[in-house]
């Protein structure tokens, strides 16, 4: 052996073997990625065995390796680095430490030189108290990043090209179908499930037909038909099989990119729907057929236009803050028609959005003077109760600014310290001590702004009571008569994060209402 290999490891050392997959790997190879740790941990623990190498711990994970704090078990060996217990980690490459930036790969040597934690790799043994395996372990580091860079362009162009080409780009097939692998070539393509597809073609033909969305749900549950994504049929899995391309033999690509947005200081990725996607010819059979598809889109195109009449003004003062407190639909509100009216028996009602629920209907003005009722019996209760504490003092908001100043120059200390390590200003006996000062600091921090936020939460929430519910609520109350109910439906949505209704087939002479008001107190009525 050479080089780094030629280091003796004492033979009662502890050792951690580290593991780490990217899924963006997968897209490469035709390896899973279980099959890839599986190898993987196969290769170091008949390497450790041949070394004599006492692993006592073995983390594994499947993420990328571009953020360090997207990786907990990553975090948790550069703990356990500096808790001194264990000599070193066992890997398969140094790739797999890190992929991220410099500041990140950085602060992973600094660390690891610190705590005089050795990197062992088949190929060779990085010992970072040396000056020669600092730098080349520098070097590593910077390759791997320019790697990752180099396989994502190569991935994002590979994956562009496929969809083009009509390969099914998903993990998980929709409904109707299942993924399969194109012989003589890379990448996947769709072949119909003949039960799921019949499904879906009465799915289209019912909606063609005149039903709804809820209306279709409600036949396929009363059929006891599985549904793939939940365990029953809704109003959102019939949509989605309605407005999806591969239904048509198309495929659509870039509908829900992935975002890069920084929530909490920290770089996160978020996928959102867009209706600027595109749609290509696919590999795989259609289940309906053009004929077919353009008729739901008539159907919903008309439908939509109904439901936009800017002559009618709204009429429900609940509207989509009402729900159902056993099932979760909206509450809708309907109205007789003019014979009905006219002969006296019927006037406005509510009643449950899910035909398979059980909840009764009411009369509009009935549950609305139940509503009226509880909202009173709020104000009372909120009064007597909130009103006064809003006079406290204001000092937690000082002291919760000057922690969370404390906590940001403790952090840049950190990063301080890797430097004056670095130019030998530190010894490594002062960086430890100094960042496990810094880490005892932070943690203390950390619990005690947690314990100043809910305080100052609760004392926002009784300045909110005092300048915006309390005055709110009063001309609700005051002035409820003569509102319009889009007026009390502005009002309602300001002062309730929800209202729940219910009432019982087996005591239909009681009616459920619970207010949900935004300051967090439940008050209910019967």
């Amino acid at each position: 052996m050479k080089g780094g290999n030629m280091q003796c490891l004492n033979d009662l050392d502890e050792y951690i073997m580290y593991l780490r997959k990217s899924r963006m790997d997968t897209d490469f190879d035709e390896v899973s990625v279980e099959e890839t740790l599986n190898r993987h941990k196969a290769i170091l623990t008949e390497f450790a065995k041949n070394r004599n190498l006492h692993v006592a711990m073995v983390l594994e994970e499947v993420v990328s390796g571009e953020s360090l704090y997207a990786r907990p078990q990553m975090l948790r060996l550069l703990e356990l680095a500096g808790s001194g217990k264990y000599a070193g980690v066992i890997c398969v490459d140094i790739e797999r430490l890190s992929r991220g930036s410099s500041l990140e790969s950085g602060y992973i040597m600094q660390v690891f030189k610190a705590s005089r934690f050795k990197i062992i790799t088949p190929g060779k043994i990085y010992d970072l108290q040396n000056e020669s395996d600092e730098q080349f372990t520098d070097m590593k580091f910077m390759f791997s990043r320019y790697e990752l860079k180099s396989i994502t362009t190569r991935l994002v162009r590979g994956r562009n090209i496929s969809a083009s080409e009509g390969k099914f780009m998903g993990s998980v097939s929709p409904y109707g179908y299942e993924i399969y692998k194109l012989e003589g070539e890379k990448g996947n393509s769709l072949q119909i499930v003949p039960e799921q597809a019949e499904v879906v073609r009465m799915i289209y033909e019912w909606y063609a037909a005149g039903d709804g969305y809820n209306g279709i749900a409600h036949r396929l549950n009363e059929m006891h038909i599985p549904c793939k994504f939940g365990s029953h049929w809704v109003q959102h899995s019939v949509l989605s099989i309605l407005t999806n391309e591969v239904y048509l033999g198309k495929i659509r690509w870039k509908r829900e990119p992935t975002k890069r947005v920084i929530e909490n200081g920290q770089v996160i990725k978020k996928r959102e729907i867009s209706n600027d996607y595109l749609v290509f010819e696919g590999r795989h059979e259609p289940i309906v057929s053009q004929e077919l598809w353009d008729k739901v889109r008539a159907v919903q195109a008309l439908k939509s236009h109904l439901c936009v009449r800017r002559d009618r003004k709204p009429a429900n003062p609940f509207a989509n803050i009402l729900v159902c407190a056993k099932c979760g639909y909206a509450i809708k509100r309907n109205t007789p028609s003019t014979k009905q009216a006219e002969t006296r028996k019927f006037r406005p009602w509510f009643r449950c959005g899910s035909k398979g629920c059980d909840c009764m209907i009411s009369y509009c003005d009935i549950v609305e003077s139940k509503i009226v009722e509880a909202m009173k019996l709020w104000w009372k209760e909120v009064t007597l109760d909130i009103a006064p504490k809003a006079k406290d003092s204001m000092t937690e908001e000082t002291q919760l600014d000057m922690m969370r100043k404390q906590l940001k120059n403790h952090f840049e200390q950190q990063n301080q310290i890797c430097g004056l390590l670095e130019r030998g200003i530190y010894t490594e006996e002062m960086f430890l001590k100094r960042n496990a000062l810094l880490q005892g600091e932070i943690k203390e921090l950390q619990s005690g702004i947690e314990e100043l936020e809910e305080i100052c939460h609760n004392k926002s929430e009784y300045r909110q009571a005092q300048e915006i519910f309390l005055p709110t609520t009063a001309h609700v109350l005051d002035y409820y008569d003569r509102m319009t109910p889009e007026e009390k439906n502005r009002l309602w949505k300001l002062l309730m994060e929800k209202i729940t209704y219910y009432r019982n087939p087996e005591k239909p002479d009681s009616i459920e209402i619970h207010l949900y008001p935004r300051l967090g107190r439940l008050i209910s009525i019967s």
